[in-house]
């Protein structure tokens, strides 16, 4: 039985607990807010494993409560994927820059959402490799799911550090963007591979010196390639 919390931001009444009563049926322990102010007094109060947040809401949008969520030590990690009726690829591209894991466009079927998070945590918290990979001062550490660069720790996104985790295990071989797509958005996502190309141009920002070592492959995808990093 999954035991998992999750956030429920919806101004809605009826999505809302139409939401609420198919995450309690799955298993899932969701937390449920009307408004942005509410569901920033959840998230100071309670360890959530994953939000879902209505884009589009009268005080605070669902996008700055992500953004708030990414500049939290507490909750940068947590998988989110946003409620909206707004699907257009622009739309879509801004809400994973400010880091959104999905998007589920409305009307949607209470079914697909718990299956979109079912899917979305098992990526989370399923097995992966303990491998610690070191390059210069950058520590990628899998089992910890967490990247130090210089003892400070990175603000990756869930994606972010999905993509990463995927070229690091890759062991060199170069990964397509389809792929890619597949394994760290789902197969259900209604992304495309632009989506792959924000993640890892926000990726190698962080990474700074060590953004070559995420190595673009032309025409196919990307490559963890460690060796070309280099101190200046």
């Amino acid at each position: 039985m999954a035991t998992e919390r999750i956030l429920v931001l919806e101004d809605d009444a009826d999505i809302l607990d139409l939401v609420v009563h198919a995450l309690k049926k799955a298993g899932f322990r969701p937390f449920g807010a009307k408004n942005g102010s509410e569901a920033l007094s959840i998230l100071a109060d309670e360890r959530i494993d994953l939000a879902v947040l209505d884009v589009m809401l009268p005080d605070l949008p669902g996008t700055e409560i992500c953004r708030r969520m990414r500049e939290s030590d507490r909750h940068k990690a947590v998988p989110v994927i946003f409620l909206t009726a707004r699907t257009e690829e622009h739309d879509r591209i801004y809400g994973f820059s400010v880091g959104a894991d999905d998007y589920v466009a409305k009307p949607f079927s209470p079914r697909e959402l718990v299956a979109r998070v079912q899917a979305i945590l098992r990526r989370t918290t399923g097995s992966i490799s303990g491998e610690k990979v070191e390059v210069g001062e950058l520590v990628v550490d899998l089992d910890r799911r967490q990247v130090r660069l210089s003892d400070a720790v990175l603000n990756l996104t869930f994606k972010e550090f999905e993509v990463l985790r995927a070229l690091v295990v890759a062991k060199g071989r170069a990964v397509e963007r389809m792929h890619l797509l597949e394994e760290v958005w789902g197969m259900e996502s209604t992304s495309g591979p632009r989506s792959v190309d924000v993640a890892v141009t926000r990726l190698r920002e962080k990474l700074g010196a060590y953004a070559k070592c995420v190595h673009t492959v032309t025409g196919l995808g990307y490559q963890w390639d460690p060796d070309r990093w280099s101190e200046d």
